[in-house]
């Protein structure tokens, strides 16, 4: 091993030994270490099967995930491989799209290459890989302690804490559009475009069974001996025998693989009349003529020997989608969910698993992957035998869905993870496909086996289940037997009322809970974020949570484009028994950065892990929001904000008229003589610089759908915008009409109410951020509904006290109102393009944040002081000090060197996962985080100092 190469990347510490997380792949006949975890030793497995990966490198997490292959590493200090070598295993690496990067140690340099973008390795012209690493290292810059910047950006250390993705110099390592599944996918869909598969489905099913064959091909399944040839003469594959024209060919080949598996996926019976001569001379042509961008990457470019059998699965789903609120769910994501709800470290090996819509199968197929993995780890990793993996799916894996496509998908998704488990003779030799159609997949409305069951029919649903995942259908909509189940459990429960919005996701949650294992069944089911933020669901969810033990509640809400579509989502993991005294459930909020954008790994960090005791779950409404924006005190300061007088509650005393602005529509048949010819404002005239007259037009409808009142036009007027950055306007110059966008308050023309419409205008401006920042806090809209719209209601529950002192904000108050406003209602609306994730911290943000903190703490410890921040590779720490300023002459000098073995040598398991680390060290405190601003923020100088004092006090002080 070049240990000098590799230790100056920080994969060998200087005493010799690899980091944590370095793991070498088992040679020859070797197996895994016992000692890891399964998922790490399937990892490895996988690795091997490259030949020439040397380590994998693992980012481990303390908080039970699956660990992250953060990157492969290959020795190559003896030059065993050439670069045409190494250029293939790139291309290899690539299509398996496990890892995000690959190192390759020479005698004298050490390479990156880029494994999660395009394919730069790609020689266009030769049509084949060809050697281009994204970065290049010298000898002579690997000097152990003269280490540049730039290699620096690359150590290992940046990789097992995750600051690497956060650092804006590595954006461009990274690009999921451009990787290889996703490009994959899109070109099939524009073969298929070009194509018009749509309106042509025999071109389309061709295209489709184009792929799975070339799946198997690649897979060496068909026999070495001119097999394709035996259909076709001199064919070598399947497109050659496509393109040799002959009809009978294709249908003779297809029904002897039809016969041999046992699987309709071959079956084109009832498109076999489409299929002529002429269609398969023109198919053939635009398939080699256009396939991406007229190059025959399919071929070439794409082999399914390394690519997950996943990828088919979503390919075959983009053509299946029957547009019924059904997304398709990103294998990381299923990964992340299958991590708690199935853990490796708690299969027993009998569990009955069901995905009560079931779509592609995804959730199905990596659960059946993960018994496959726990029966491997029994059995030194050696393949199973065709009857076991069948054995193992038959008694474990049920699905349900309505839609026929979704159930003949996800048979054949399992399918193709039963062949991924097999050598390639064994499946040409031994394998035959069950029929799970009805034996273990069930094309049916789940709420409808419900109510057979409840009524005493025998379904899958007699028996309850271990476990029970999904992502069903977020539609508004309820199929006939959901409504009766919905009937049914209102009856049963006066005060859970009917399901929200028709919410069919919701009702999919709450009933998939009545058909898990008591006690040791774990429920893990996707579902829109308006369950939490939404004010009309709250009974809905109060009663789910009085019901049933509720674990973690992991916050997508963050996180644009997870899915295809853009839906909102959280996911719940819960039990079924009713909660314990003194239940705590997580709420974590998972953030849009870098690596989850790229679909690479999500992060969470120690302020995105909250903690609700049950009490506050139930009757907090907006508790989710406060932790959204950054949770601690916010909490509090939104509960103590809820119980004062609202806006709509004074303006009701004042008996003034309130309301949204007219709407016009295709509907409209109300007519408004005191609308039409009066002067209009249009909403976008209408800014945070006032009311724009100049663009003061006049109404010209003359029917609406709800024109409200003539009042709510005249003269004296207060007017808010119902945008997040609140514009707000008095209005005394007579008729003003305008929008439904806009909300208009009323008083009579007369002086006393006018004053105090006044007084209320007033108080509205004098206290805008603090009403932006209460919309933030306790609205329902705002950045969770839509980016920047708040609504009615939400305004009509500004506070409003009799005393206007109940608003009045502490310093630390304002501090957190000036954060969520500044910084983190832009982090929730922006991600990784936020300034808190794009800007590192400098002296001057630590400056402030030490302020804070000793500012916090100054009345128990009058004796503590900041000392100067040290920088280091991606990490600050920023130290504090009691009395004295310390001896410790390291925290000068030498500081980086000795602050790197208290940081990765001592605690980096903690700092890994969290990315905060406390040090207590005689009379000196060391607080340390990553440099983004992010962490360096006043509000995170708060949450901090709440900590460090319940730390103090446990130890004595």
């Amino acid at each position: 091993m070049n240990g000098i190469l590799l230790q100056s990347l920080d994969f060998i510490r200087q005493d010799g030994k690899p980091i944590e997380g370095l793991t070498p792949v088992p040679k020859n006949d070797d197996v895994p270490s016992l000692n890891l975890s399964i998922d790490e030793q399937s990892v490895l497995f996988e690795a091997k099967l490259f030949k020439h990966i040397d380590f994998v490198f693992f980012r481990r997490f303390s908080n039970k995930r699956s660990s992250q292959v953060a990157a492969y590493v290959v020795d190559n200090s003896d030059n065993r491989l050439n670069e045409d070598a190494l250029s293939e295993l790139h291309h290899q690496v690539w299509l398996q799209g496990r890892t995000p990067l690959l190192y390759i140690a020479w005698p004298s340099h050490i390479d990156i290459l880029a494994c999660a973008r395009g394919p730069d390795f790609w020689n266009k012209d030769k049509q084949r890989s060809k050697y281009k690493p994204a970065c290049k290292f010298e000898s002579d810059l690997l000097t152990v302690g003269e280490i540049s910047d730039e290699l620096k950006q690359f150590s290992a250390y940046r990789l097992a804490d995750g600051t690497f993705w956060d650092d804006p110099r590595n954006n461009k390592l990274a690009n999921y559009d451009k990787a290889a599944h996703k490009s994959l996918i899109q070109a099939v869909v524009d073969a298929d475009k070009d194509l018009d598969g749509k309106n042509n489905p025999l071109s389309r099913r061709l295209l489709l069974l184009m792929v799975l064959i070339k799946y198997l091909e690649d897979r060496k399944v068909f026999p070495n001996d001119g097999w394709f040839g035996r259909y076709h003469k001199g064919a070598k594959n399947f497109f050659e025998v496509l393109k040799g024209g002959e009809p009978n060919e294709v249908q003779l080949l297809l029904d002897f693989l039809a016969s041999k598996f046992n699987g309709d996926i071959f079956d084109i019976a009832h498109l076999s009349k489409q299929l002529t001569k002429k269609t398969l001379n023109a198919f053939s042509v635009l398939i080699e003529a256009k396939t991406i961008n007229r190059q025959l990457y399919l071929w070439n470019q794409y082999s399914f020997e390394h690519l997950p059998v996943e990828i088919i699965s979503h390919l075959y789903q983009r053509f299946v989608q029957d547009g019924h609120g059904a997304v398709y769910t990103p294998p990381f994501l299923a990964a992340l969910l299958l991590d708690h709800v199935m853990p490796y470290r708690k299969i027993t090996g009998k569990e009955r698993i069901l995905d009560p819509a079931c779509g592609s199968g995804v959730f199905l197929v990596g659960a059946f992957r993960r018994l496959i993995n726990f029966y491997k780890s029994k059995n030194d990793w050696g393949n199973l035998e065709v009857e076991q993996l069948k054995s193992i799916l038959r008694q474990s894996i049920y699905g349900v869905d309505l839609d026929t496509s979704a159930i003949d998908l996800t048979a054949f998704s399992l399918s193709l993870a039963i062949c991924d488990g097999l050598k390639p003779e064994v499946i040409w030799n031994k394998l035959k496909f069950d029929r799970l159609r009805d034996s273990n997949l069930f094309e049916s409305d789940f709420f409808e086996l419900l109510l057979n069951s409840q009524n005493g029919s025998s379904n899958i649903l007699r028996d309850k289940f271990d476990i029970i995942i999904g992502n069903p259908p977020f539609e508004s909509k309820l199929t006939d037997a959901a409504k009766q189940i919905d009937i049914i459990a209102q009856q049963d429960n006066l005060n859970r009322g009917k399901c929200p919005d028709n919410q069919i996701a919701y009702l999919f949650l709450e009933q998939a809970l009545s058909v898990l294992k008591p006690k040791s069944g774990c429920i893990c089911i996707i579902q829109p974020s308006g369950l939490f933020y939404n004010k009309n669901t709250y009974s809905f969810r109060t009663n789910i949570f009085q019901k049933y033990s509720i674990k973690t509640i992991l916050d997508f809400t963050s996180i644009r484009n997870l899915y295809e579509a853009d839906p909102k989502t959280v996911a719940m993991l819960a039990n079924a028994q009713k909660p314990r005294i003194g239940n705590s459930i997580e709420h974590w909020t998972f953030r849009r950065t870098i690596s989850v954008k790229e679909k690479i790994c999500f992060e969470l960090d120690h302020y995105d892990y909250h903690h609700i005791v049950q009490e506050k779950a139930e009757n907090n409404p907006y508790i989710w929001r406060a932790n959204l924006m950054g949770g601690g005190r916010l909490v509090d300061i939104s509960q103590r904000l809820g119980k004062i007088r609202t806006l709509a509650q004074y303006i009701q005393q004042q008996k003034w008229d309130c309301g949204e602005g007219y709407i016009v529509g295709k509907k409209g048949k109300q007519p408004a003589p005191f609308l039409t010819g009066k002067p209009f404002l249009p909403t976008r005239a209408f800014t945070l610089e006032g009311i724009d007259e100049t663009k003061i037009s006049v109404v010209t409808e003359k029917k609406f759908c709800n024109p409200k009142t003539e009042s709510l036009f005249s003269s004296p007027l207060i007017l808010i915008k119902e945008n997040e950055s609140l514009p707000i306007a008095f209005w005394s110059k007579g008729c003003l009409a305008y929008k439904d966008k806009i909300i208009g308050i009323h008083a009579p023309n007369i002086t006393r109410e006018i004053e105090k419409l006044k007084g209320l205008y007033k108080t509205l401006s004098q206290r805008h951020n603090f009403y932006r920042f209460y919309c933030t806090l306790n609205g329902t809209q705002y950045l969770v509904g839509k980016a920047t719209a708040i609504l009615k209601q939400d305004i009509d529950s500004f506070p409003y006290p009799e005393n206007s002192k109940e608003i009045d904000l502490s310093f630390w108050e304002e501090v957190l109102r000036e954060d969520v406003l500044e910084y983190m209602a832009k982090y929730v609306r922006l991600g990784q393009n936020s300034k808190l994730l794009i800007k590192a911290a400098e002296k001057k943000d630590l400056s402030r944040y030490s302020d804070m903190f000793i500012k916090m703490l100054g009345s128990i410890y009058n004796n503590l002081k900041a000392g100067d921040p040290v920088f280091l590779n991606s990490l600050i720490c920023q130290p504090f000090y009691f009395g004295e300023r310390p001896e410790f002459s390291w925290l000068n000098d030498n500081a980086e060197e000795e602050l790197k073995k208290i940081i990765y040598n001592e605690n980096h398991a903690h700092l890994r996962t969290v990315r905060l680390l406390r040090f207590y060290g005689k009379n000196v405190l060391l607080i340390i985080k990553p440099d983004r601003l992010r962490y360096w923020i006043r509000s995170t100088a708060i949450k901090d100092a709440d900590e460090t004092l319940k730390d103090l006090y446990q130890q004595g002080y």
